[in-house]
């Protein structure tokens, strides 16, 4: 119940802070791009229809705003992965599998990479993998004595980072620092659910203040971080809907 009151101002927050619909006030032509075009696009890719019906089929028709609220989500993350034309995919956390999903559509010649330590999630994901005939998804379920940072030190590079499910707010804070050593110069790490506590929020905080964070963006169901050493710092809270 706190949680839900801590969200509640959050959002109040948000709507009071939230700027740039459409890239409005933006003068970077990559910014502005990113905003206007990727994350406020509204273009329906073949995709969406195929993820979203599959989330009816397989979880008895969630509830009507939460469905949306976690198909516009998924639908940014395709768009940022397909307008940049990733090929090095991550996601630390693994949820349902729907968010993978999106990834993994957006380019299916990428390599996509889920980790999780639950075998329950695990087993939910990869049914939906293989009913949307997703063999490119390599789904790592992580073994007592493994971390998700021994699966990362295995990677050579990553292009896009999504830190998922993952309930600890300090554990987002050590993975992020371990995947910052993996970016390269044009990496967008995107964290899930930054609102949706306290510690959430306070580790946001931190990571946006990061010596090595150019650009970062509160959607405020996502935060995004933009690694572009050609770009001033600054913090967006960027209006979405």
């Amino acid at each position: 119940m706190a949680h839900h009151f801590y969200q509640l101002k959050e959002a109040i927050r948000y709507r009071i802070n939230a700027r740039h619909h459409q890239g409005f006030g933006i003068h970077s032509p990559y910014l502005f791009h990113f905003i206007a075009s990727v994350l406020q696009g509204r273009y329906p890719f073949y995709c969406f229809e195929t993820i979203e019906s599959l989330r009816n089929e397989l979880y008895n028709k969630p509830r009507l705003f939460s469905q949306q609220k976690k198909a516009h989500c998924g639908q940014i993350i395709f768009r940022i992965i397909q307008d940049a034309k990733y090929k090095s995919l991550l996601e630390i956390g693994t949820s349902t599998g729907m968010e993978t999903q999106y990834m993994a559509f957006a380019n299916q010649r990428a390599k996509c990479i889920s980790v999780t330590d639950s075998a329950e999630l695990a087993a939910i994901a990869q049914k939906g993998f293989q009913i949307q005939g997703l063999k490119q998804i390599e789904l790592h379920l992580l073994k007592p004595e493994e971390t998700s940072e021994m699966l990362i030190n295995k990677l050579e590079n990553l292009d896009f980072v999504l830190f998922n499910q993952i309930p600890d707010p300090e554990k987002y804070q050590d993975l992020f620092q371990k995947c910052l050593g993996k970016r390269n110069n044009g990496s967008i790490f995107v964290f899930m659910n930054i609102h949706e506590s306290p510690g959430k929020t306070q580790v946001w905080e931190k990571i946006q203040n990061h010596q090595e964070v150019q650009v970062t963006m509160d959607l405020f169901d996502l935060g995004i971080i933009l690694f572009n050493p050609e770009l001033e710092k600054k913090k967006y809270v960027i209006r979405n809907k």
